[in-house]
């Protein structure tokens, strides 16, 4: 979830795949993941 001015919202990516899988997809969508970032670092998005 991110914080935007003062609302929660769940951050997710549509693409398009370069060819249709084999059930005949044509997208797909991630879901980003909060994680937490190192002292010092930035936190890195996760790959579900």
């Amino acid at each position: 979830m991110i914080d935007y001015d003062g609302n929660e919202y769940l951050v997710f990516e549509v693409a398009s795949l370069k060819e249709p899988d084999k059930y005949g997809k044509t997208h797909t969508a991630y879901i980003s993941k909060k994680v937490a970032a190192p002292k010092g670092g930035k936190a890195k998005k996760a790959k579900v």
